[in-house]
């Protein structure tokens, strides 16, 4: 708060004094030994010193911990807006991957003919099983489109081979469907001409169907042929390695009633970083907290909340905001999930060249003072926030489809909005108040004023007048400081108080609350002379508090208006040199 003085009292007694001597009716018959060098003159005089109109905003610290005061109209807000990732943390615990490396072996028989073989048919199907997929009931994967990934094939023989042996991997469609200009017939074809050999599937836009099961068919074919005749032990090991798979897009149903994610965080806590302090504090009456679930991720789940507990570290104070209750899907968000529709029927190409913007889904839930008792939150200073929270899959039909790529992604964005609403609280340091120190400048410089002086009896008083609009009292200590800004005059020091305008039932002020003359400094014959050739600046340190204890509401229309004048009643001296 800066007043700033319109005009120098002592520059308005000084002409007024020589005015009236002056005025003065002259006998011009008189003997000069017989003239006082000094003249007195009596006066009463009131003068404006400083004015100021102070609204609510300035109250207001300039850092705000990375909030953003919002004014809207004549509502005011403080906000603050923070987001966190999810999508890997659900994803991670949906995948299911058919991962593994599996091996079988073709041998030429313990016992050979007579006759010299030098080349031979390989013909058999053979089976891979994932043990781990497909074992619960309550959770169905049906199939896999993957991208940039490749499985691995080693084929390692006893024999020396000719230019002309492979084998080949032919993949019933039902099962696997690969990329049809890469792998015609839907096989893969491998050339081996040296005991060890080393060949890659590439799975790029190939699908995997499993259909709920956990393992898949297909056949070997192969013709060996050999620069010797086989012997007795010659054997072709295979080993197909599908441990570094990718998946593009996962289709699967995760069944219903599944905790899906849970966990536990500690953050730091700076909404109150400049609000509930030594200096002020904010006991928010309905703090707004607007969680929005940004998601791509076609899988139905319930966001839950159990609790948020804000902690002070320092002092061991804990309070919690409970989301819970009898019954937690009522303090839950549903997550809004894009629906299988938007990528049924599009080709492999398609898939894989999928915008997945074009089905992010928004859901926003508030909690606040009746839902989620968030007011809480703002009872202490606290400077941690630990909060538990859930993930959990919603009833569903298990027929439908549920789906995820593997860019999608979860954004849980947190907007926190704090009305400047505010209740009472018997606790005088948890209850509203905001303490602040400011300056009355009285004088750019010194008063030189000469051979002026004033009586000793003469009274000097200095009067503060005020109009309140705030729904808050305030209660502060004037005190002196000289032009080096050292704080002199003690003895002149002046608590005041200020009334609290009248509140309506809204915690809205109804009207003003005016005093002429309320703060009221008289000054003996010495501090008005220090007043008047060493005070610069007065210095005021005030303290606004809800001291009815009411609920209270603060607008940008809120103002508090200060008046300072002197007042002057005796009589000025005037010395001739």
């Amino acid at each position: 708060m800066k007043i700033t003085m319109k005009r120098s009292w002592w520059l308005l007694c000084l002409p007024l004094g020589l005015m009236c001597l002056l005025s003065a009716c002259v006998d011009r018959n008189y003997d000069i030994d017989d003239l006082d060098s000094t003249i007195k003159v009596d006066t009463e005089l009131v003068a404006p010193l400083a004015y100021s109109k102070l609204k609510i905003n300035d109250l207001l610290t300039d850092s705000l911990s990375g909030m953003q005061l919002v004014v809207e109209g004549e509502e005011m807000y403080l906000l603050y807006t923070d987001s966190q990732y999810m999508g890997n943390e659900l994803i991670d615990q949906l995948k299911v991957l058919p991962k593994g490396s599996f091996d079988f072996q073709v041998s030429a028989g313990e016992e050979l003919p007579d006759v010299m073989i030098t080349s031979g048919e390989i013909d058999l199907d053979y089976t891979i099983t994932f043990p781990e997929l497909n074992t619960n009931e309550n959770e169905r994967l049906d199939s896999i489109l993957f991208d940039q990934c490749d499985a691995k094939i080693l084929i390692d023989v006893t024999m020396p081979l000719a230019d002309d042996s492979y084998i080949d991997f032919v993949f019933p469609e039902d099962a696997i469907v690969l990329d049809p200009i890469v792998y015609p017939n839907n096989t893969v074809r491998v050339p081996i001409t040296e005991q060890h050999t080393e060949a890659s599937l590439n799975l790029y836009k190939a699908m995997l169907y499993l259909n709920g099961q956990n393992k898949v068919t297909f056949h070997v074919h192969g013709f060996i042929h050999s620069t010797e005749p086989f012997e007795s032990g010659n054997k072709i090991d295979i080993v197909v390695d599908l441990d570094h798979l990718m998946p593009y897009i996962t289709y699967m149903n995760i069944g219903t009633a599944r905790d899906i994610y849970e966990g536990e965080k500690i953050i730091d806590f700076n909404y109150t970083k400049d609000f509930q302090q030594e200096d002020s504090f904010f006991p928010f009456y309905d703090p707004q907290i607007q969680m929005s679930c940004v998601n791509n991720i076609g899988v139905p789940v319930r966001y839950y909340i159990d609790y948020v507990e804000a902690i002070d570290t320092r002092t061991g104070e804990k309070v919690r905001a409970d989301f819970g209750g009898p019954d937690p899907d009522t303090t839950s968000m549903v997550v809004k999930t894009p629906s299988y529709d938007a990528i049924k029927g599009l080709s492999h190409e398609e898939l894989t060249n999928f915008d997945l913007s074009s089905i992010i889904c928004q859901s926003d839930t508030v909690f606040d003072r009746e839902y989620g008792h968030t007011d809480r939150l703002f009872k202490i200073n606290p400077n941690k926030l630990r909060y538990h929270y859930r993930i959990r899959s919603v009833d569903d039909n298990k027929d439908n489809v549920h789906y995820f790529f593997q860019k999608s992604d979860m954004k849980l964005k947190e907007s926190t909005k704090l009305p400047l609403w505010f209740e009472g609280d018997p606790d005088p340091d948890k209850n509203f108040h905001i303490s602040r120190t400011d300056s009355v400048l009285l004088m750019e410089e010194p008063a030189d004023i000469g051979s002026l002086d004033f009586t000793p009896n003469t009274e000097v008083v200095l009067n503060l007048s005020y109009k309140n609009y705030l729904p808050v009292g305030v209660q502060g200590t004037i005190q002196y400081l000289d032009y080096n800004d050292h704080l002199i005059m003690p003895e002149a020091n002046q608590t005041f108080r200020i009334v609290a305008a009248e509140v309506g039932a809204d915690g809205y002020v109804k009207e003003s609350t005016d005093k002429d003359n309320a703060i009221q400094i008289a000054f003996d014959y010495n501090s008005a002379r220090a007043l008047l050739t060493q005070v610069r600046t007065l210095l005021i340190t005030y303290r606004l508090a809800n001291d009815e204890l009411k609920t209270i509401r603060l607008r940008t229309s809120d103002w508090l208006e200060l008046k300072a004048n002197i007042y002057f009643d005796g009589a000025i001296i005037y010395e001739f040199n």
